[in-house]
Protein backbone atom coordinates (compact mmCIF):
# COMPACT_ATOMS: atom_id res chain seq x y z
CA UNK A 1 0.00 0.00 0.00
CA UNK A 2 2.81 2.22 0.36
CA UNK A 3 3.80 2.11 -3.21
CA UNK A 4 0.32 2.92 -4.00
CA UNK A 5 -0.06 5.99 -1.81
CA UNK A 6 2.98 7.07 -2.93
CA UNK A 7 1.88 6.98 -6.67
CA UNK A 8 -0.97 9.09 -6.06
CA UNK A 9 0.97 11.53 -4.14
CA UNK A 10 3.16 11.46 -7.02
CA UNK A 11 -0.20 12.53 -9.10
CA UNK A 12 -1.68 14.95 -6.83
CA UNK A 13 1.54 16.79 -6.99
CA UNK A 14 1.37 16.63 -10.74
CA UNK A 15 -1.82 18.08 -11.16
CA UNK A 16 -0.92 20.91 -8.72
CA UNK A 17 2.30 21.58 -11.27
CA UNK A 18 -0.24 21.50 -13.93
CA UNK A 19 -2.30 23.83 -12.63
CA UNK A 20 0.42 26.03 -11.62
CA UNK A 21 2.32 25.83 -14.59
CA UNK A 22 0.75 23.95 -17.35
CA UNK A 23 4.23 23.43 -19.69
CA UNK A 24 6.01 22.14 -16.51
CA UNK A 25 2.87 20.03 -16.44
CA UNK A 26 3.79 18.04 -19.56
CA UNK A 27 7.28 16.79 -17.98
CA UNK A 28 5.47 15.58 -15.34
CA UNK A 29 2.77 13.60 -17.40
CA UNK A 30 5.85 11.98 -19.31
CA UNK A 31 7.25 10.89 -16.00
CA UNK A 32 4.08 9.39 -14.58
CA UNK A 33 3.47 7.66 -17.82
CA UNK A 34 6.77 6.08 -17.54
CA UNK A 35 6.62 4.50 -14.20
CA UNK A 36 2.97 3.38 -14.00
CA UNK A 37 3.35 0.18 -14.86
CA UNK A 38 6.28 -0.75 -13.00
CA UNK A 39 4.72 0.81 -10.21
CA UNK A 40 1.15 -1.03 -11.02
CA UNK A 41 2.47 -4.27 -10.77
CA UNK A 42 4.16 -3.67 -7.49
CA UNK A 43 0.79 -2.75 -5.99
CA UNK A 44 -1.43 -5.57 -4.66
CA UNK A 45 -4.23 -6.76 -7.69
CA UNK A 46 -2.39 -4.70 -10.19
CA UNK A 47 -5.72 -2.57 -9.97
CA UNK A 48 -6.23 -1.19 -13.62
CA UNK A 49 -7.03 2.38 -12.77
CA UNK A 50 -3.78 2.86 -12.72
CA UNK A 51 -3.74 2.97 -16.42
CA UNK A 52 -5.72 6.33 -16.44
CA UNK A 53 -3.04 8.22 -13.93
CA UNK A 54 -1.19 10.18 -16.34
CA UNK A 55 -5.38 11.30 -17.54
CA UNK A 56 -6.13 13.45 -14.08
CA UNK A 57 -3.00 15.06 -14.76
CA UNK A 58 -3.79 16.33 -18.59
CA UNK A 59 -7.17 17.90 -17.40
CA UNK A 60 -5.38 20.18 -15.22
CA UNK A 61 -3.08 20.90 -17.78
CA UNK A 62 -5.59 22.18 -20.15
CA UNK A 63 -7.87 23.30 -17.56
CA UNK A 64 -4.73 25.73 -16.87
CA UNK A 65 -4.08 26.15 -20.50
CA UNK A 66 -7.16 27.61 -21.25
CA UNK A 67 -7.30 29.51 -18.89
CA UNK A 68 -3.69 31.23 -18.48
CA UNK A 69 -3.63 31.48 -22.72
CA UNK A 70 -5.67 34.44 -24.39
CA UNK A 71 -7.32 33.37 -27.56
CA UNK A 72 -6.63 29.45 -26.16
CA UNK A 73 -9.40 27.90 -28.85
CA UNK A 74 -9.49 31.49 -30.85
CA UNK A 75 -6.14 31.93 -31.82
CA UNK A 76 -5.92 28.01 -32.98
CA UNK A 77 -8.98 28.45 -34.86
CA UNK A 78 -8.38 31.61 -36.93
CA UNK A 79 -4.67 30.20 -38.00
CA UNK A 80 -5.73 26.81 -38.93
CA UNK A 81 -8.94 27.55 -40.33
CA UNK A 82 -9.57 24.02 -41.69
CA UNK A 83 -8.84 22.01 -38.87
CA UNK A 84 -10.54 24.00 -36.82
CA UNK A 85 -13.70 23.83 -39.37
CA UNK A 86 -13.36 19.95 -39.57
CA UNK A 87 -13.10 19.90 -35.59
CA UNK A 88 -16.67 21.85 -35.32
CA UNK A 89 -18.62 19.45 -37.78
CA UNK A 90 -16.95 16.32 -36.25
CA UNK A 91 -18.34 17.44 -33.19
CA UNK A 92 -22.11 17.98 -34.69
CA UNK A 93 -21.81 14.90 -36.79
CA UNK A 94 -20.97 12.64 -33.02
CA UNK A 95 -24.26 13.89 -31.82
CA UNK A 96 -26.27 11.07 -32.92
CA UNK A 97 -23.59 8.72 -31.89
CA UNK A 98 -23.91 10.28 -28.23
CA UNK A 99 -27.58 10.18 -28.28
CA UNK A 100 -27.46 6.08 -28.81
CA UNK A 101 -25.08 5.08 -26.46
CA UNK A 102 -27.41 7.22 -23.79
CA UNK A 103 -30.37 5.13 -24.30
CA UNK A 104 -29.05 1.81 -23.90
CA UNK A 105 -29.86 1.74 -19.47
CA UNK A 106 -28.89 3.27 -16.24
CA UNK A 107 -25.54 4.61 -16.52
CA UNK A 108 -24.82 3.90 -20.38
CA UNK A 109 -24.04 7.44 -20.14
CA UNK A 110 -21.23 6.71 -18.82
CA UNK A 111 -20.13 5.08 -22.25
CA UNK A 112 -20.66 8.37 -23.80
CA UNK A 113 -18.64 9.96 -20.94
CA UNK A 114 -15.86 7.34 -21.70
CA UNK A 115 -16.22 7.56 -25.35
CA UNK A 116 -15.93 10.80 -25.31
CA UNK A 117 -12.72 11.50 -22.97
CA UNK A 118 -11.14 8.91 -25.64
CA UNK A 119 -12.28 10.60 -29.22
CA UNK A 120 -11.06 14.30 -27.76
CA UNK A 121 -8.30 14.24 -25.77
CA UNK A 122 -5.72 13.67 -28.95
CA UNK A 123 -7.50 16.83 -30.34
CA UNK A 124 -7.66 18.83 -26.79
CA UNK A 125 -3.76 17.85 -26.62
CA UNK A 126 -3.14 18.94 -30.22
CA UNK A 127 -4.36 22.45 -29.07
CA UNK A 128 -2.37 22.34 -25.88
CA UNK A 129 0.44 21.56 -28.37
CA UNK A 130 0.08 24.31 -30.64
CA UNK A 131 0.29 26.98 -27.72
CA UNK A 132 2.91 24.83 -25.91
CA UNK A 133 6.50 26.53 -27.55
CA UNK A 134 8.01 29.34 -25.80
CA UNK A 135 11.33 29.91 -27.07
CA UNK A 136 13.83 28.58 -29.31
CA UNK A 137 14.61 25.37 -27.78
CA UNK A 138 11.31 23.90 -25.73
CA UNK A 139 10.22 21.98 -28.50
CA UNK A 140 13.84 20.08 -27.98
CA UNK A 141 13.81 20.03 -24.51
CA UNK A 142 10.37 18.06 -24.22
CA UNK A 143 11.34 15.31 -27.14
CA UNK A 144 14.84 15.31 -24.98
CA UNK A 145 13.12 14.49 -21.42
CA UNK A 146 11.11 11.91 -23.05
CA UNK A 147 13.78 9.76 -25.52
CA UNK A 148 15.95 9.87 -22.16
CA UNK A 149 13.03 8.87 -19.40
CA UNK A 150 11.23 6.33 -21.69
CA UNK A 151 14.82 5.40 -22.90
CA UNK A 152 16.26 4.31 -19.52
CA UNK A 153 12.85 2.12 -18.38
CA UNK A 154 13.64 0.53 -22.06
CA UNK A 155 16.37 -1.67 -20.82
CA UNK A 156 14.06 -3.15 -18.45
CA UNK A 157 13.40 -5.09 -21.72
CA UNK A 158 17.19 -6.34 -22.62
CA UNK A 159 17.15 -7.36 -18.80
CA UNK A 160 14.09 -9.53 -18.96
CA UNK A 161 15.53 -10.86 -22.25
CA UNK A 162 18.86 -11.50 -20.04
CA UNK A 163 16.89 -12.91 -17.53
CA UNK A 164 18.41 -10.72 -14.87
CA UNK A 165 16.43 -9.68 -12.07
CA UNK A 166 14.01 -12.47 -13.01
CA UNK A 167 12.19 -12.28 -9.46
CA UNK A 168 11.15 -9.08 -9.84
CA UNK A 169 7.25 -8.23 -10.32
CA UNK A 170 8.58 -4.77 -12.48
CA UNK A 171 9.32 -6.75 -14.98
CA UNK A 172 7.75 -9.13 -17.38
CA UNK A 173 3.90 -9.84 -17.61
CA UNK A 174 3.61 -12.62 -15.14
CA UNK A 175 2.51 -10.29 -12.43
CA UNK A 176 -0.44 -9.20 -14.92
CA UNK A 177 -1.37 -12.39 -15.09
CA UNK A 178 -0.38 -13.35 -18.32
CA UNK A 179 2.31 -15.00 -21.10
CA UNK A 180 1.80 -13.61 -24.13
CA UNK A 181 3.44 -15.38 -27.14
CA UNK A 182 2.94 -15.36 -30.93
CA UNK A 183 3.31 -18.98 -33.10
CA UNK A 184 4.59 -18.66 -36.52
CA UNK A 185 5.02 -21.14 -38.69
CA UNK A 186 6.90 -23.83 -37.14
CA UNK A 187 8.08 -21.41 -34.10
CA UNK A 188 7.29 -19.11 -30.89
CA UNK A 189 7.92 -15.83 -30.49
CA UNK A 190 7.98 -14.63 -26.87
CA UNK A 191 6.37 -11.19 -26.34
CA UNK A 192 8.94 -9.43 -24.26
CA UNK A 193 7.33 -6.12 -22.44
CA UNK A 194 10.03 -4.81 -19.83
CA UNK A 195 8.97 -2.03 -17.32
CA UNK A 196 6.06 -2.35 -19.28
CA UNK A 197 2.51 -3.60 -18.69
CA UNK A 198 2.89 -4.96 -22.60
CA UNK A 199 4.64 -5.82 -25.56
CA UNK A 200 2.17 -3.30 -27.70
CA UNK A 201 3.09 -0.71 -24.92
CA UNK A 202 6.53 -1.09 -24.78
CA UNK A 203 6.96 -1.59 -28.72
CA UNK A 204 5.04 1.36 -29.05
CA UNK A 205 7.43 3.73 -26.42
CA UNK A 206 10.57 1.98 -28.31
CA UNK A 207 9.44 3.03 -31.57
CA UNK A 208 8.73 6.40 -30.23
CA UNK A 209 11.92 6.67 -28.77
CA UNK A 210 13.76 5.46 -31.74
CA UNK A 211 12.00 8.46 -34.10
CA UNK A 212 12.04 11.26 -31.84
CA UNK A 213 16.04 10.39 -30.66
CA UNK A 214 16.61 10.32 -34.65
CA UNK A 215 15.27 13.66 -34.63
CA UNK A 216 17.54 14.81 -32.08
CA UNK A 217 20.06 13.40 -33.93
CA UNK A 218 20.14 15.21 -37.21
CA UNK A 219 19.12 18.41 -35.18
CA UNK A 220 22.55 18.35 -33.08
CA UNK A 221 26.01 18.74 -33.74
CA UNK A 222 28.79 17.47 -32.34
CA UNK A 223 29.18 14.23 -29.63
CA UNK A 224 25.49 15.24 -28.86
CA UNK A 225 24.64 13.58 -32.16
CA UNK A 226 25.85 10.37 -31.24
CA UNK A 227 24.37 10.11 -28.45
CA UNK A 228 20.99 10.75 -29.52
CA UNK A 229 21.97 7.67 -32.10
CA UNK A 230 22.92 5.34 -29.62
CA UNK A 231 19.49 6.12 -27.63
CA UNK A 232 18.08 5.49 -30.89
CA UNK A 233 19.80 2.01 -31.33
CA UNK A 234 18.42 1.22 -27.47
CA UNK A 235 14.87 1.84 -29.13
CA UNK A 236 15.49 -0.58 -31.80
CA UNK A 237 16.80 -3.29 -29.87
CA UNK A 238 14.10 -3.14 -27.56
CA UNK A 239 11.67 -2.70 -30.56
CA UNK A 240 12.49 -5.90 -32.25
CA UNK A 241 12.27 -7.64 -28.82
CA UNK A 242 8.76 -6.57 -28.30
CA UNK A 243 7.36 -9.54 -30.75
CA UNK A 244 4.86 -6.46 -32.40
CA UNK A 245 5.36 -6.25 -36.17
CA UNK A 246 2.89 -3.45 -36.06
CA UNK A 247 5.21 -1.39 -33.69
CA UNK A 248 8.32 -2.55 -35.60
CA UNK A 249 7.12 -1.35 -39.18
CA UNK A 250 6.67 2.57 -37.69
CA UNK A 251 10.16 2.84 -38.21
CA UNK A 252 10.59 2.08 -41.91
CA UNK A 253 6.95 3.85 -42.40
CA UNK A 254 8.98 7.14 -40.57
CA UNK A 255 12.12 7.10 -42.31
CA UNK A 256 10.71 6.84 -45.87
CA UNK A 257 8.17 9.82 -44.85
CA UNK A 258 10.90 11.51 -43.72
CA UNK A 259 13.21 11.11 -46.56
CA UNK A 260 10.69 11.86 -48.87
CA UNK A 261 9.94 15.18 -47.33
CA UNK A 262 13.64 16.28 -47.52
CA UNK A 263 13.48 15.25 -50.83
CA UNK A 264 10.59 17.20 -51.93
CA UNK A 265 11.80 20.10 -50.21
CA UNK A 266 15.07 20.08 -51.67
CA UNK A 267 17.37 19.19 -49.06
CA UNK A 268 19.80 16.61 -50.09
CA UNK A 269 22.34 17.17 -47.35
CA UNK A 270 19.94 16.50 -44.73
CA UNK A 271 18.80 13.45 -47.06
CA UNK A 272 22.91 12.16 -47.08
CA UNK A 273 22.78 13.26 -42.85
CA UNK A 274 20.25 11.21 -42.41
CA UNK A 275 21.09 7.78 -44.02
CA UNK A 276 24.15 8.69 -42.07
CA UNK A 277 22.21 8.66 -38.69
CA UNK A 278 20.41 5.33 -39.55
CA UNK A 279 23.54 3.47 -39.56
CA UNK A 280 23.74 3.28 -35.61
CA UNK A 281 19.94 1.38 -35.74
CA UNK A 282 20.57 -0.69 -38.63
CA UNK A 283 23.88 -1.47 -36.72
CA UNK A 284 21.78 -2.50 -33.61
CA UNK A 285 19.60 -4.84 -35.75
CA UNK A 286 22.87 -6.92 -37.25
CA UNK A 287 24.51 -6.90 -33.82
CA UNK A 288 21.38 -8.40 -31.69
CA UNK A 289 20.76 -10.50 -34.22
CA UNK A 290 24.13 -12.22 -33.71
CA UNK A 291 23.55 -12.02 -30.19
CA UNK A 292 20.64 -13.83 -30.17
CA UNK A 293 21.61 -16.69 -32.27
CA UNK A 294 19.38 -18.94 -34.73
CA UNK A 295 18.33 -20.59 -31.96
CA UNK A 296 16.72 -17.56 -30.29
CA UNK A 297 16.51 -15.08 -33.06
CA UNK A 298 12.84 -15.54 -33.57
CA UNK A 299 12.40 -12.28 -33.62
CA UNK A 300 13.81 -11.85 -36.53
CA UNK A 301 12.16 -14.64 -37.85
CA UNK A 302 9.03 -13.42 -37.31
CA UNK A 303 9.12 -9.89 -38.79
CA UNK A 304 11.04 -11.10 -41.79
CA UNK A 305 9.34 -13.82 -42.73
CA UNK A 306 5.20 -12.68 -42.42
CA UNK A 307 5.28 -9.77 -44.72
CA UNK A 308 2.39 -11.53 -46.31
CA UNK A 309 0.64 -11.31 -42.45
CA UNK A 310 1.10 -7.97 -42.42
CA UNK A 311 -0.66 -7.24 -45.86
CA UNK A 312 -3.65 -9.32 -44.36
CA UNK A 313 -4.09 -7.84 -41.52
CA UNK A 314 -3.77 -4.19 -43.07
CA UNK A 315 -7.07 -5.62 -45.71
CA UNK A 316 -8.74 -7.47 -42.90
CA UNK A 317 -8.30 -4.92 -40.06
CA UNK A 318 -8.23 -1.61 -42.56
CA UNK A 319 -11.08 -2.09 -44.72
CA UNK A 320 -12.89 -5.91 -44.69
CA UNK A 321 -13.58 -4.74 -41.13
CA UNK A 322 -15.08 -1.53 -42.00
CA UNK A 323 -18.22 -4.01 -44.37
CA UNK A 324 -19.01 -6.18 -41.58
CA UNK A 325 -19.28 -3.32 -39.06
CA UNK A 326 -21.96 -1.28 -41.46
CA UNK A 327 -23.40 -4.45 -41.79
CA UNK A 328 -24.08 -5.27 -38.13
CA UNK A 329 -24.09 -1.77 -36.32
CA UNK A 330 -26.19 0.22 -39.06
CA UNK A 331 -25.70 4.02 -40.68
CA UNK A 332 -25.39 4.70 -37.36
CA UNK A 333 -23.17 2.15 -35.20
CA UNK A 334 -23.65 1.08 -31.60
CA UNK A 335 -23.01 4.26 -29.90
CA UNK A 336 -20.43 6.67 -28.52
CA UNK A 337 -17.65 4.58 -26.72
CA UNK A 338 -19.39 1.26 -27.48
CA UNK A 339 -15.95 0.01 -28.27
CA UNK A 340 -13.94 2.06 -26.50
CA UNK A 341 -11.33 -0.19 -24.89
CA UNK A 342 -11.54 -0.18 -20.46
CA UNK A 343 -15.83 -0.61 -21.22
CA UNK A 344 -15.27 -3.72 -20.34
CA UNK A 345 -14.71 -2.57 -16.34
CA UNK A 346 -18.23 -0.83 -16.39
CA UNK A 347 -21.07 -2.57 -14.97
CA UNK A 348 -23.51 -1.19 -17.57
CA UNK A 349 -25.66 -2.24 -20.71
CA UNK A 350 -23.88 -2.18 -23.48
CA UNK A 351 -23.95 -3.66 -26.95
CA UNK A 352 -21.37 -6.42 -27.96
CA UNK A 353 -18.64 -5.35 -29.96
CA UNK A 354 -15.32 -6.78 -31.70
CA UNK A 355 -13.27 -3.69 -33.41
CA UNK A 356 -9.74 -3.94 -32.77
CA UNK A 357 -8.45 -1.52 -36.06
CA UNK A 358 -8.85 2.19 -35.21
CA UNK A 359 -11.27 2.68 -38.78
CA UNK A 360 -13.68 -0.36 -37.25
CA UNK A 361 -13.76 0.86 -34.03
CA UNK A 362 -14.46 4.77 -35.20
CA UNK A 363 -17.07 3.24 -37.59
CA UNK A 364 -19.03 1.53 -34.74
CA UNK A 365 -19.15 4.22 -32.45
CA UNK A 366 -19.43 7.08 -34.82
CA UNK A 367 -21.30 5.88 -37.38
CA UNK A 368 -21.25 7.09 -41.15
CA UNK A 369 -21.23 10.74 -40.56
CA UNK A 370 -19.50 10.65 -37.58
CA UNK A 371 -16.50 8.70 -39.25
CA UNK A 372 -16.65 11.03 -42.38
CA UNK A 373 -15.94 13.91 -39.54
CA UNK A 374 -13.00 11.79 -38.19
CA UNK A 375 -11.53 11.67 -41.38
CA UNK A 376 -12.04 14.99 -42.34
CA UNK A 377 -10.39 15.89 -39.59
CA UNK A 378 -7.27 13.55 -40.15
CA UNK A 379 -6.88 14.65 -43.58
CA UNK A 380 -6.89 18.21 -42.75
CA UNK A 381 -4.70 17.78 -39.87
CA UNK A 382 -1.64 15.47 -42.31
CA UNK A 383 -2.80 18.05 -45.04
CA UNK A 384 -1.83 21.16 -42.77
CA UNK A 385 0.91 19.64 -41.01
CA UNK A 386 2.84 18.77 -44.55
CA UNK A 387 1.97 22.08 -45.62
CA UNK A 388 3.78 23.81 -43.16
CA UNK A 389 6.60 21.45 -43.03
CA UNK A 390 7.96 21.78 -46.52
CA UNK A 391 7.56 25.37 -46.19
CA UNK A 392 9.52 25.51 -43.24
CA UNK A 393 12.07 23.09 -44.87
CA UNK A 394 12.20 25.51 -48.15
CA UNK A 395 12.49 28.33 -46.21
CA UNK A 396 14.93 27.01 -43.47
CA UNK A 397 13.23 28.02 -40.90
CA UNK A 398 14.74 27.21 -37.07
CA UNK A 399 12.39 24.58 -36.26
CA UNK A 400 11.64 22.64 -39.68
CA UNK A 401 13.86 19.84 -38.99
CA UNK A 402 11.69 19.08 -35.73
CA UNK A 403 8.65 19.63 -37.95
CA UNK A 404 9.60 17.05 -40.54
CA UNK A 405 10.10 14.37 -38.37
CA UNK A 406 6.66 14.58 -36.23
CA UNK A 407 4.83 15.12 -39.25
CA UNK A 408 6.86 11.60 -40.43
CA UNK A 409 6.00 10.03 -36.39
CA UNK A 410 2.83 10.95 -37.21
CA UNK A 411 2.08 9.58 -40.26
CA UNK A 412 4.12 6.28 -38.86
CA UNK A 413 1.39 5.94 -36.09
CA UNK A 414 -1.36 6.64 -38.62
CA UNK A 415 -0.19 3.52 -40.27
CA UNK A 416 -0.30 1.55 -36.66
CA UNK A 417 -3.55 2.81 -35.97
CA UNK A 418 -5.01 1.29 -38.64
CA UNK A 419 -4.16 -2.23 -37.83
CA UNK A 420 -5.20 -1.69 -34.01
CA UNK A 421 -6.22 1.27 -32.25
CA UNK A 422 -6.37 -0.82 -28.71
CA UNK A 423 -2.88 1.01 -27.93
CA UNK A 424 -5.14 4.48 -27.45
CA UNK A 425 -6.27 2.55 -24.53
CA UNK A 426 -3.32 4.60 -22.59
CA UNK A 427 -4.28 8.07 -22.23
CA UNK A 428 -0.61 9.27 -22.53
CA UNK A 429 -0.07 7.56 -25.95
CA UNK A 430 -2.96 9.51 -27.22
CA UNK A 431 -2.44 13.13 -25.62
CA UNK A 432 1.62 12.76 -27.14
CA UNK A 433 0.28 12.33 -30.44
CA UNK A 434 -2.12 15.09 -30.22
CA UNK A 435 0.86 17.27 -28.71
CA UNK A 436 3.53 16.33 -31.28
CA UNK A 437 0.87 17.41 -33.84
CA UNK A 438 -0.14 20.50 -32.15
CA UNK A 439 3.99 21.69 -31.97
CA UNK A 440 4.24 20.91 -35.68
CA UNK A 441 1.65 23.54 -36.11
CA UNK A 442 3.05 26.01 -34.02
CA UNK A 443 6.25 26.09 -36.07
CA UNK A 444 4.05 28.06 -38.66
CA UNK A 445 4.52 31.05 -36.41
CA UNK A 446 7.90 31.36 -36.34
CA UNK A 447 9.28 33.37 -38.87
CA UNK A 448 12.02 31.90 -41.30
CA UNK A 449 15.58 32.09 -41.40
CA UNK A 450 16.57 35.36 -43.43
CA UNK A 451 19.56 34.43 -45.18
CA UNK A 452 21.85 37.83 -45.32
CA UNK A 453 23.39 38.59 -48.57
CA UNK A 454 26.02 41.36 -48.26
CA UNK A 455 25.83 43.69 -51.44
CA UNK A 456 28.25 46.71 -52.22
CA UNK A 457 27.27 50.10 -51.34
CA UNK A 458 27.12 51.20 -54.81
CA UNK A 459 23.94 49.50 -55.32
CA UNK A 460 21.92 51.11 -52.53
CA UNK A 461 18.98 52.92 -53.56
CA UNK A 462 17.73 56.82 -53.64
CA UNK A 463 16.92 57.69 -49.93
CA UNK A 464 17.68 54.21 -48.15
CA UNK A 465 20.18 52.05 -47.13
CA UNK A 466 21.50 49.16 -49.36
CA UNK A 467 19.59 45.40 -48.51
CA UNK A 468 22.42 43.78 -46.11
CA UNK A 469 24.07 47.00 -45.04
CA UNK A 470 24.30 47.53 -41.49
CA UNK A 471 24.75 51.37 -40.85
CA UNK A 472 24.92 53.54 -38.06
CA UNK A 473 22.05 56.59 -38.00
CA UNK A 474 24.57 58.99 -38.46
CA UNK A 475 26.05 57.53 -41.65
CA UNK A 476 22.86 57.80 -43.53
CA UNK A 477 23.01 57.57 -47.58
CA UNK A 478 21.42 60.51 -49.39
Amino acid sequence: MIILYSFLTLIGVSILRALAHWRGGMMFIIFVAAIQDPMRKLVKGTPGFMVLATAPIFFALIFSSMITTRGWWGIFQRNNPTIGKSLVALVVLSLPAAAISLTYGPGSWQLTVLGTFSMSIIFLAMIAGYHYPKGRYTIRHLLGFYCIVHGIMLTGTVFEYMGWFGSWRALGDEAMGYNWIRYGSGYVVDIICGFYRSGDVMGWHAATVSCLSVILATTAKGRKRWFWAAIAGLGVVALLLCGRRKMVYMLPVFVIALAYMYWQAGRKMHKVSLLGLLAVPVISLVVIGDWMGDDDGMQVRYYTSTSDETLSSLEVHGFSSLIETYRQDGFFGAGLGSATPGIHHLKVDRPDTWQESGPSRILVELGVPGSLGFLAVVVAIIAGTWRVTVKQLKSFAPDALYSAGLVAFFIANAGSLTVSGQILADPFIALFLGMMVGLVLSTARNPAVAVAVPMPAKVATRGRPAVGLALPSRHRLT
